[in-house]
């Protein structure tokens, strides 16, 4: 989910580290949502999932006075958003597996 990330908050001088956890944990758990529908709903194109990443990375730096937590709300809305409008059960590129 972003436990890779995880190290960078006990890097002294990273500006991660002076990010509060909370915050970051919430934005983390709903990219993880948007990056795992944009998975399924290319079947299962890293490339677009990866240039997201970049997207988003590239965004938070470019624009200068963007607040983390402006951009955690923003994820959070959009996963929210994701899911109001397609279902928690069309987030999935392939149907559910019943026991039979």
């Amino acid at each position: 989910m972003g436990l890779w990330h995880l190290p960078l908050f006990f890097w002294k001088g990273n500006p991660m580290s002076s990010y509060p956890f909370q915050i970051w944990f919430t934005g983390t758990v709903a990219l993880s949502m948007i990056y795992t529908w944009l998975y399924n709903s290319t079947e299962g194109s890293l490339f677009v999932v990866t240039l997201f990443h970049v997207f988003t990375n590239t965004f938070g730096v470019l624009l200068p006075g963007v607040s983390v937590v402006v951009l955690s709300l923003l994820y959070v809305l959009f996963a929210l958003l994701l899911v109001a409008v397609f279902g928690k059960e069309n987030l999935a590129r392939y149907g559910r597996v019943r026991a039979g």
